[in-house]
Parts: structure tokens; sequence; C-alpha cells
């Protein structure tokens, strides 16, 4: 039998908002419809796009309303589910890779101000995990001491309590050393960034063509939308087709994207000790992140449990800079 030791967190109000904009495109859609001056052929278009957005807005509310996140403890079997985008993407982990909890501070790299203080699940050889986060350190004192009782695992904030490191490891010796590796098909949010984008893309090139009977809307309102459809669409391509590189050279870590032959996106600083941890971002899927000694890298955002390069693998990035890796 699976325990829910942490619900779920439901977006009500995001949730009632979404179902609320789909309930307008369905009333703004039928009444295009029915509109004498529409011909059959530009009613189809309204009709399908309206299905379409009402359609997409109504799966976002549900979703929301279900909720994502939760904390699951399968006694039966030894292992702990960390749940990501909604129910049925959850990340399991065996209770044995498990060290325990530990609050950190959250503060900028190179800075000693305390932003905020976060809850992180402690694992052997892999990065830590963000359960959650706050302004105050007492609550999150208060659920970390709940949840190891509940887990019956170690506390690592307590006095005398073993470390558990969120890195794997130093990077190894070698003057350079790169990895590829994309997040791909799953990724959290791309089917949602391609349906609105070519929604966006479609409807411009429909309110351009009509530039002539409707010229403030063709020249002023289509470019916005194409350019709006194509930034949404561009996204979900990039993460599915494009790879994203980690580079070490011995003192600095590089992260950057790469297709065929265009490379972007690069961005680099400066950490020969890195610390690496793992965060749970809701809908947004999951990320590496790099704290080095003048700034943060994210890597792999948008991760799942489903997806091609899924959270485990995620949490294996670090380990392929380790001394212990092969050459």
């Amino acid at each position: 039998m699976i325990e829910e030791v942490l619900p779920p967190t439901r977006n009500v109000g995001t949730a009632v908002a979404s179902l609320a904009a789909a309930l307008l495109v369905i009333a703004l859609a039928v009444a295009l419809v029915a509109d004498p001056i529409v011909t059959d052929v530009e009613r189809l278009v309204v009709a399908l796009l309206g299905a379409l957005f009402a359609g997409t807005l109504i799966a976002v509310g549900v979703v929301l309303l279900r909720g994502h996140g939760a904390l699951l403890l399968d006694s039966a079997q030894g292992r702990l589910g960390l749940g990501v985008t909604r129910q049925g993407d959850t990340w399991w982990l065996a209770l044995r890779d498990v060290a325990g909890l530990a609050v950190r501070p959250l503060a900028q790299p190179g800075k000693d101000t305390i932003e905020r203080w976060m809850l992180v699940l402690g694992l052997r050889d892999r990065p830590e995990v963000v359960l959650a986060e706050s302004d105050d350190r007492g609550a999150i004192m208060g659920i970390g001491e709940r949840l190891a009782a509940r887990l019956t695992i170690s506390d690592l904030s307590a006095p005398g309590a073993p470390a558990a490191s969120d890195t794997t490891g130093p990077p190894r010796a070698s003057a350079h050393h790169q990895e590829r590796f994309a997040v791909s098909r799953g990724a959290a949010l791309q089917g949602l960034l391609a349906i609105f984008g070519t929604s966006l893309v479609a409807v411009g090139v429909i309110a351009f063509t009509e530039v002539q009977r409707e010229p403030v809307v063709g020249f002023i309102f289509a470019p916005i939308l194409v350019v709006m459809g194509a930034v949404l669409l561009a996204v979900p391509l990039v993460k599915r087709f494009a790879r994203e590189t980690l580079a070490f050279d011995g003192a600095a870590w590089t992260h950057g994207w790469e297709l065929m032959r265009w490379r972007w996106g690069h961005r680099t600083v400066r950490a020969t000790e890195p610390r690496f941890r793992l965060r749970l971002l809701g809908m947004r899927g999951g990320m590496l992140e790099l704290i080095g000694d003048d700034g943060v890298l994210v890597i792999a955002a948008g991760a799942t449990a489903h997806s091609r390069l899924d959270l485990e693998g995620v949490a294996a990035i670090p380990s392929r800079f380790s001394r212990s890796s092969p050459s």
C-alpha cells in the first residue's frame, strides 16, 4: 500500500482562472461562428482553434486541481516517491539510498546574506533534492522534523548527525571534459507549449489574410500573434531536438546548447569544487543546479520521470565528472 506522506500542491486560483479563460474562449468562438458575415471556411477554422484553445486550458486547469509534488511512501517495496508534474509522474527512490533530511540556507553565490531556507532530501552518491523552500526557518525545520519522524530517516540538521554532501565528488583532474545530453521527449509542458504556439501562429496567419477587410487586426495583431506563437513553439522544438553541453576546464564550468552546427546560450561559472542540487518545480518539471562561486547554472530543465533523460539520469550527470569516472 502506498502512503501519502506529503499531500500534492494544488493551485486552485490558477486552475479557476484557466477554466474561466476556457469558458471565455468558448463564448468568443460561439459568437464568431454565429456571425452571419463569417464564411463557412472561417467558421470551421474558428471552431477548431477555439476547441483547441479551450481544451488545452481545461486540461491545464484539471492538472492544477489534481495537484503535483506529492511525497509518497511504499513501505512494501522500500521506496520513496517524489511527485513531479502530475499524478503518475513520480520519481521513485530506494529508501536505502536516502541519507536523511536537512535544512539548508539559500544565498547568492559569493554572498553571506541568507535569502531563504530549504528543506532538502539527502541522497547517497547523488545531489540533494529540494523538497520545500520558505523565508520562515522555523516552518521549514518543523516540516523537516515531521517528515524525518514519519519516514524514520535521519534529521541531518541535528547536532552530531552524519553529513550528507550535496556533491557527487570533486571534478575529475583532467584539463578539459565535456558531456552532452538532452531531455528530449516527455519534457514538462512540451505538449502544451507546442499546441499554444501552433494555435497562435495559425490565428496570426488567418488574421493576416483578412487584412483587406480588417486592416487593424491584420497589420497590428497578426504579426504579434505570429511572433508569440513562434517563440512558444521554439521552446519545445529546441528541447526536443537540441542538446545541452556541460564542460569543465579544471576551474570553470560552461553550459550551453547545440543543434547541428549552431551553438548558443553559453554561460560560465567558476567552481573547482562545485555543489549540485535538484529542484522539482511542479508542472515545469525538474532541473539540476550547479552552484559555483560566482553564479548558478541551470541544467536539464523540464525533466520528468517519463522524459527521455529522466530525473534519475539528470541526477547522474555530476557523476560523469567525478575522478572515479573512466577517462
